[in-house]
């Protein structure tokens, strides 16, 4: 009896795939993609056709994103190998996670023969796509694709999707409350740690799926198709990865390759558009008035559109600083453009607190105040902070370099009164910005935060903004800020 019972739950679930399946084909066959530039020729999935995956497939990373990957081909009955340069007993909670799923799992490190004997590989986006196996694995026609690609072909919900630089996660989120708030039914994923798999798992059918896409899963889309596309803003990032900032700006603009007249794409108007984007082009600044789109003009929020006019009072949100001024005229813009009530709006954004490590007020302590900015993983983020902040500072940062110039901040350092540096990429900043203000050198977050405090005067600011990524002494960014917080809570 029970195994009669899987046979059905094994039928209903493919009738189910196969049904989103074909919906996909008949949208998808409307926009034929153009041809992506060399260095992204990583997703050929097409060349099967959706319908015809093959029988083994490699997944290659153990993170969130992996774990959903597995669990889907797994689900459809594919024999599904997973390689991840961590050792096993580093991956225990992961494979934890995938109790009960049917996989063979390399760990330790990555085998050629793997990239070699799968006909289709799923990269996560942490993984990167130009790694000497994958190259190799391309020169032999092996296809590479990443989740983001695979899994929105099996959504035929219209999809909002955000990136940038900076400020994806906080617009994504805030889009998410928005929608949530008017329409209830919606999934929010991605990059901000949801991978679209665990949607189409769930076998849900929301009104709307709102992603978070990086630069590195748009590297290996093909037909990835949102409806509506954000880009926030571009400065250098991950130059650790790419070879040079163009390149980096070429994957972002990605998320607009394969959108027609009927879509919208939505952009800061500090950036440059081309010819490429085909979607109806629509602009948010902070600079100047616009005829149609968002923009900031003082103190008031404006969104013109269709000939109307929808006015928001900037106090009305608890988030600082002009970046997040942009992020929320983004947000009002695509939620006018899909008719959400004003009214819905605004009780969301008085509402709407912002997330954690995000210039994050901790504690005040004999008059200095310190704040958790550990999300700040590149030297823009750490601009915006400075921007945000009245008073004097005292910066601690520093952790793994990516590659870009610190001296992004040059004109700021009137406002830092001295700088502590840790990490990996310590003597670097010290380098470019040491001139401007004294500085000291740490050995650890522990004894930054305690030199910081010695230190200060009454009525400073203590900014923990890293500038980098956190990878040479902590686990992700949110490790790095939630010690932090412990740090100063001890004090």
């Amino acid at each position: 009896m029970r195994g009669i019972r899987c046979l059905i739950k094994t039928y209903v679930s493919l009738v189910f795939l196969v049904s989103r399946v074909s919906l996909v084909i008949k949208l998808k066959k409307r926009n034929k993609p153009k041809k992506p530039e060399k260095r992204f020729l990583h997703a050929s999935i097409n060349f099967w056709g959706y319908m015809n995956l093959p029988d083994k497939i490699l997944v290659v990373g153990l993170g969130a994103t992996g774990i959903a990957t597995a669990k889907f081909f797994a689900r459809l009955g594919k024999k599904v190998t997973i390689t991840d340069t961590k050792k096993e007993e580093d991956l225990i909670a992961a494979l934890t996670d995938l109790k009960g799923v049917r996989f063979e799992g390399h760990f330790g490190g990555h085998r050629m023969d793997d990239f070699l004997s799968h006909p289709l590989i799923v990269i996560s986006p942490g993984v990167d796509s130009e790694l000497p196996e994958l190259k190799e694995a391309r020169q032999r026609d092996i296809k590479v694709s990443g989740e983001i690609e695979l899994a929105s072909m099996f959504v035929k919900e219209p999809i909002i999707a955000i990136t940038g630089t900076n400020g994806k996660t906080t617009v994504t989120s805030l889009l998410g409350e928005i929608f949530t708030r008017a329409h209830e039914d919606v999934f929010v994923g991605g990059n901000i740690g949801n991978p679209l798999f665990n949607y189409v798992l769930e076998g849900r059918k929301a009104k709307y799926v709102i992603l978070e896409v990086s630069s590195f899963q748009l590297e290996t889309i093909e037909t990835f198709h949102p409806n509506t596309s954000v880009l926030l803003n571009i400065t250098e990032d991950h130059l650790d990865r790419y070879r040079n900032y163009e390149e980096y700006i070429t994957a972002k603009y990605r998320i607009f390759e394969n959108q027609t007249k009927v879509d919208h794409a939505v952009l800061n108007k500090n950036l440059e558009t081309t010819n490429d984007i085909k979607a109806n082009k629509l602009f948010f600044t902070t600079c100047e008035k616009l005829n149609e789109g968002a923009f900031f003009d003082n103190g008031n929020m404006y969104v013109r559109l269709g000939g109307r006019e929808f006015v928001y009072k900037r106090a009305l949100s608890p988030l600082i600083g002009i970046h997040n001024t942009e992020n929320i005229l983004s947000a009002l813009l695509v939620s006018h453009i899909y008719g959400i009530e004003q009214q819905v709006v605004e009780e969301v954004l008085r509402n709407f607190k912002g997330l954690a490590h995000r210039v994050e007020p901790i504690r005040e302590l004999n008059g200095v105040r310190f704040y958790n900015d550990s999300k700040a993983t590149n030297v823009d983020a750490t601009r915006r902070a400075l921007e945000s902040i009245e008073g004097k500072v005292i910066l601690i940062a520093g952790g793994k370099d990516k590659g870009g110039s610190y001296k992004v901040i040059a004109d700021l350092m009137d406002k830092v009164k001295s700088m502590i540096l840790i990490g990996e990429a310590k003597e670097r900043i010290s380098d470019e910005l040491g001139e401007f203000t004294k500085t000291y050198m740490e050995k650890d977050l522990n004894s930054a935060a305690e030199r910081a405090f010695e230190i200060a005067d009454t009525g400073d600011i203590v900014l923990f903004s890293p500038m980098c990524s956190s990878f040479d002494m902590f686990r992700d960014y949110k490790e790095r800020g939630n010690i932090f917080k412990k740090i100063v809570e001890s004090m």
